[in-house]
């Protein structure tokens, strides 16, 4: 007869969590990428509704695909039997659990209900789970930078009345703004309470005293160094997510190391304009029909390579032409010389005969409209291991080493500094080298197009605009960013 675990045997590491979950009421669990920290978790689950009849446990990540990716549809190669299981099926006996994959549960012959969810549902702001749980686990908790789950979920928790425990399991993203590192904080001092925290060089070392062998050999670990490397231009990435390295600001920002170097050389002030040289306006149009996309434009001057960005503004809903309005109402909108578009301004619209270019020409006489680019986070494929060209990304995070930013006038600036971050792969548990789009990435377009107007279009020498008021094209450049990487 079958006996959970039916496959899993825990690795030394493996079996140092589950010490911790059995002692502690909230254990908290830091590992590196792919170490096997939820494989660990949800046996842990599994093994307390078996204990306990009638319980309930729930197994928490982000939204409904990220839980089924990282756990429900989860199998892996059993070293011992050869085959591919699946990871929670396979290892409680098929006597002992009744797996519903509609709702994402597991019903088991002893009453107890091990389900599983995710915190954010798709459409929502907000999100939350039930609060009748005895046991709640939390993964990634460091990806919950939209709301942090745990204020709602640690009154539940303290019930004096039920022993209810918290686990949670997660690679690190930084402190800043950061629930799994603000959770760690919280707990210091509490008898109840414990953080484990392991490097890749720890679990190594674990599995050579136990004679394994090591969960990645030195050789795979330099290749997924060199890996990071080249995608993102830095290691620390690779740092943080094998290291276990909690810097200050995330490695998955994509500006993060730019804007802290910013800070910290007091280059977020407030400053005055200079009056011997004009203002632009950037803009990045939101999609048209779309409530929810928004318009954002930025406000800059561009002095001996530096790059001023004084002003910023963002809407939602209104019509390109309605922003000029607006501008007309600051105080620099006299010196203002040049409102910047981005390439699609040219394009009609959903059977609008004019294009966005044409509106804003109506109410302002001088625009420009930048080229396309085809470079924005990744090279072209012909062109991926030409090191003597850089993508748009990696050009505007260059120009951020040279740029002053207002800190009263640009404050939402500076959020979305600290909160436009790269896409997640839930599928393969790994940081893209494309930037997520959502609500912080629109301000971030504007400021690449600003980086972008300064290459592109002729800021030097002669006029950089028609005094007819015709629009301005773009002109070629060449740069050589040979050895900047």
């Amino acid at each position: 007869m079958a006996v959970f675990p039916v496959h899993y045997r825990p690795r030394p590491y493996q079996q140092e969590l589950h010490k911790m979950w059995r002692t502690k009421r909230i254990g908290i669990g830091v590992l590196p990428r792919q170490s096997g920290k939820d494989v660990a978790a949800s046996m842990e689950q599994c093994e307390a509704r078996l204990r306990t009849p009638k319980t309930t446990g729930t197994y928490i990540s982000l939204n409904n695909p990220m839980i089924r990716d990282i756990l429900w549809d989860k199998t892996y190669l059993d070293p011992v039997s050869g085959l591919y299981i699946r990871m929670l099926q396979d290892n409680v006996p098929a006597d002992k659990a009744d797996w519903r994959d509609t709702m994402m549960m597991g019903r088991f012959s002893n009453k107890s209900i091990l389900k599983f969810q995710g915190y954010f549902q798709s459409g929502q702001d907000k999100g939350g789970v039930g609060t009748s749980f005895l046991d709640y686990t939390i993964t990634e908790l460091a990806l919950f930078f939209r709301e942090d789950p745990v204020p709602r979920l640690m009154p539940i928790i303290e019930n004096e009345h039920e022993q209810k425990r918290l686990m949670a399991v997660s690679t690190p993203r930084g402190k800043r703004k950061n629930p799994l590192w603000q959770l760690m904080e919280a707990v210091k001092g509490r008898p109840d309470a414990q953080v484990i925290i392991r490097t890749i060089g720890d679990l190594n070392e674990m599995m050579k005293r136990a004679g394994l062998p090591p969960v990645l050999s030195e050789e795979r670990l330099e290749q997924i160094q060199a890996s990071y490397l080249k995608r993102y231009g830095n290691d620390r990435m690779f740092n943080q997510e094998y290291n276990v390295d909690f810097e200050e600001m995330d490695a998955a920002a994509v500006y993060g190391e730019a804007y802290v170097k910013m800070v910290l050389d007091h280059r977020v002030s407030s400053f005055n304009l200079d009056s011997g040289h004009p203002v632009y306006v950037v803009f990045d149009i939101g999609s048209s029909g779309m409530h929810s996309d928004a318009t954002s434009w930025l406000a800059f001057q561009w002095i001996n390579g530096r790059l001023f960005l004084y002003d910023c503004g963002e809407g939602h809903g209104k019509a390109l032409p309605e922003y000029v309005e607006d501008l007309r109402m600051k105080h620099w909108f006299p010196k203002l010389a040049v409102i910047i578009l981005p390439w699609d301004a040219e394009h009609h619209e959903k059977a609008v005969n004019t294009t966005p270019a044409d509106m804003m020409r109506k109410v302002f006489p001088h625009i420009a409209v930048l080229a396309k680019s085809n470079k924005v986070f990744r090279l072209p494929g012909s062109k991926a291991q030409d090191f003597d060209e850089i993508t748009d990304i990696q050009q505007t995070r260059i120009q951020l080493y040279n740029t002053l930013v207002h800190e009263t006038n640009c404050d939402w600036l500076l959020e979305c500094f600290e909160n436009f971050k790269y896409e997640f792969n839930t599928k393969l548990q790994e940081w893209t080298d494309k930037p997520l789009h959502d609500k912080y990435s629109h301000m971030m377009d504007a400021l690449r197009y600003a980086v972008q107007a300064t290459k592109e279009l002729n800021f030097f020498g002669g006029t950089f605009y028609e005094v007819s008021g015709k629009t301005v094209h773009a002109v070629n450049y060449e740069e050589d960013w040979s050895g900047v990487w």
